[in-house]
């Protein structure tokens, strides 16, 4: 049974609830109402009255209970915004973040004009990456390699989603996985870059997410090590790996690049003016083409 009730109302209970614990309370507070209740931005806005029922009540509360005990909103909502696009999340994958349209960015500006390029993307995670890629960039060959069983339902049902304009793997990308192809022109990834100190002084949203995304050793540079040692003689000549990085990471970053014979070394702001982004090229190929 419904009964009506004024948005306004319910809308300030909620905000007043967050209030206390979460700076974008407002925001939160009408992302709640409108997943719970099934009402548009405009409705709440405007404080409209609506029919709803008891059990979309209850579940409002739930949903609040649970953001109360610092579980994500993105997980409470099971989507997330990424690149103009919507992409499924919840327990078991990273949360896509503002923070990797930069790669994206970069990823998209490198293959224009290119013709059926090759693009590979490591620790795809929800594929937010990969699948936008593919879809600005459609004369693109696009594989992802993600290693998590969670994450990996969740790439699935985001590709299935976008049309499957992606060759999805479940593997790990520092192990061999024969079934890809020799070489790409476009290698991107998003991998953990977290420090052990980081590690252990998460948020703790964060610390809800996998750790497996997360966690980048102890100086936060063990996937670039690894990525790089195995994937830079991947690309074809021209071809670049393009990685986000974390804050302050740039140098470190840059010299793992260079010393694997990699060229062309460029950092990319985000819009904030912080390298979020370490790209290198590939310049040289062996007699007959082959890679060096």
């Amino acid at each position: 049974m419904k009964s009506s009730v004024s948005l306004r109302n319910v809308y300030n209970d909620v905000k007043n609830t967050l209030l206390g614990q979460f700076p974008e309370a407002e925001l939160e507070a009408r992302e709640l109402l409108q997943a719970a209740l099934g009402v548009s931005r405009q409705d709440i806005l405007l404080g409209r009255e609506r029919e709803v029922s008891r059990e979309q009540l209850d579940g409002l509360g739930a949903l609040v209970r649970r953001r109360m005990e610092r579980e994500p909103l993105q997980y409470l909502l099971g989507e997330w915004d990424f690149y103009g696009r919507t992409f499924a999340v919840g327990e078991g994958v990273l949360i896509p973040r503002a923070d990797t349209e930069t790669l994206a960015e970069r990823a998209i500006s490198f293959l224009r004009g290119k013709s059926a390029p090759r693009v590979l993307e490591l620790c795809a995670g929800s594929g937010c990456l990969s699948v936008t890629v593919a879809l600005e960039c459609p004369e693109a060959q696009v594989w992802a390699v993600e290693k998590s069983p969670a994450a990996w339902d969740y790439f699935c049902r985001n590709n299935r989603a976008y049309g499957d304009q992606v060759r999805g793997v479940l593997g790990d990308a520092l192990a061999d996985i024969p079934i890809l192809p020799v070489d790409f022109d476009l290698i991107i990834s998003n991998p953990p870059y977290l420090t052990a100190e980081e590690m252990a002084d998460l948020q703790p949203e964060v610390t809800k997410e996998p750790a497996m995304a997360l966690d980048g050793g102890e100086d936060g540079l063990d996937f670039y090590r690894g990525l790089t040692a195995r994937y830079a003689g991947r690309l074809r000549p021209g071809g670049m790996l393009a990685y986000e990085i974390g804050m302050g990471q740039e140098k470190k970053v840059c010299k793992i690049l260079k010393e694997s014979g990699l060229q062309n070394i460029c950092q990319t702001p985000d819009l904030h003016g912080i390298i979020r982004v370490v790209s290198a090229e590939n310049k040289f190929s062996r007699p007959g083409g082959e890679l060096e």
